[in-house]
């Protein structure tokens, strides 16, 4: 009997020679246009383009209150100036994230909780939330991953029956639906990257958007020196008006992103047929991004899909970062909670350039080599 990749066998050493660049550079005709604009009427974090661009990010998302800051890592950290807590209170998150959703949460001297997620997904586990769930609880983080919802809807209606907040780290999942709105909508505060990496781009920055002008107020404070009252602590976290400008030019072409990196998924899950693997299920009621097609390996150790694909050009974030629990590096050593779903879910995946660069020739590199694929 022949195994299930047998019909692929063989196939690799026929893959062309090819490295598939995985880094979108952002340029877009109108980034000149804002910038000169910027350049005429200010370049500070409180100067008009930067009011401009919040207005613009609140106008596309429907949340009243948009804060534009110097980094996605910065946006959490002005998150958390948007909820209540005391030095040693604990935040629950998953290992699955970045570690730069942790890093914050560690230098604002809270103590970060992992939390298992669902199988299959990088929503937070309803059943080991309630394990991990504490009286020194003070905030709920989601990390959505390379623009795949959650059911972050789910996760807000139990966090608001625990009297705890919910913050959505949508760094990934710039315009991401679940339910007909903006995944955004479901947190109490979502925050956001620009990273040049990111869907969309200011070079460096992120943005923090809420519907609470109380949380608004203290966020925005903390960015601005605590309003330089000699009241509270703050720095400046400010956007800085050049940024802002190219953030204006880049908001035009989020529709245009969505539909390349559209049919670009479209014309790979139409095409790849290897029964090792799958995209991973998107859940009910969601919609993608585009801003990388997640790949599982549905039996088999994930990784070495993840190294077939690099040996023939195919670039990894996963192979890049060596996603894994973040309870492993010996800076959270000390926090080791074994998470069998994150622990599995991070095993078995691996990401796949959708950008809107990819050539015809590279979109068919790519179905080849996932094709060729023998487990």
């Amino acid at each position: 009997m022949s195994t299930p990749g047998a019909a692929y066998r063989g196939a690799r050493e026929e893959l062309p020679r090819r490295r598939i660049n995985d880094a979108f550079r952002h340029r877009h005709p109108d980034d000149e246009l804002y910038l000169r604009q910027a350049l005429e009427t200010g370049l500070t974090g409180t100067a008009p383009i930067v009011e401009q661009y919040e207005r613009k990010i609140s106008e596309l998302y429907g949340m009243r209150h948009v804060l534009a800051v110097s980094s996605g890592a910065v946006a959490v950290s002005v998150a958390l100036e948007g909820i209540g807590w005391q030095v040693g209170d604990e935040i629950i998150v998953p290992p699955s994230c970045p570690i730069c959703t942790v890093l914050p949460i560690m230098a604002r001297g809270l103590v970060p909780v992992f939390c298992d997620v669902r199988p299959h997904e990088f929503g937070l586990d309803p059943e080991d939330l309630a394990r991990v769930m504490s009286p020194r609880t003070r905030g709920i983080i989601e990390v959505p991953m390379w623009g795949y919802p959650s059911r972050a809807d789910e996760l807000r209606t139990l966090a608001h029956s625990h009297g705890v907040p919910l913050i959505l780290d949508l760094a990934h999942c710039h315009v991401t639906r679940l339910r007909g709105k903006w995944l955004a909508e479901f947190g109490d505060i979502a925050c956001f990257s620009t990273h040049e990496g990111k869907f969309m781009s200011t070079g460096e920055g992120g943005f923090v958007m809420t519907n609470d002008a109380s949380r608004d107020a203290k966020m925005r404070a903390y960015t601005r020196f605590g309003n330089l009252d000699g009241q509270r602590v703050g720095l400046n976290y400010k956007l800085g008006g050049l940024q802002a400008a190219v953030g204006l030019a880049r908001l035009q072409a989020l529709d245009w992103q969505l539909e390349v990196r559209a049919r670009n998924r479209q014309y790979l899950l139409e095409r790849i047929h290897n029964p090792l693997v799958r995209e991973l299920p998107i859940v009910e009621g969601g919609a993608i991004n585009g801003y990388a097609l997640l790949m599982q390996v549905v039996k088999g150790d994930g990784r070495r899909f993840v190294e077939h694909l690099d040996r023939n050009g195919v670039p990894s974030d996963v192979k890049k970062y060596d996603n894994q629990p973040l309870y492993n590096y010996p800076l959270l050593a000390d926090r080791r909670r074994d998470c069998k779903n994150a622990r599995e879910l991070l095993r078995s995946l691996t990401t796949i350039p959708l950008h809107p660069r990819l050539s015809d020739e590279e979109l068919q590199h790519i179905v080849a080599t996932v094709n060729a694929y023998e487990g």
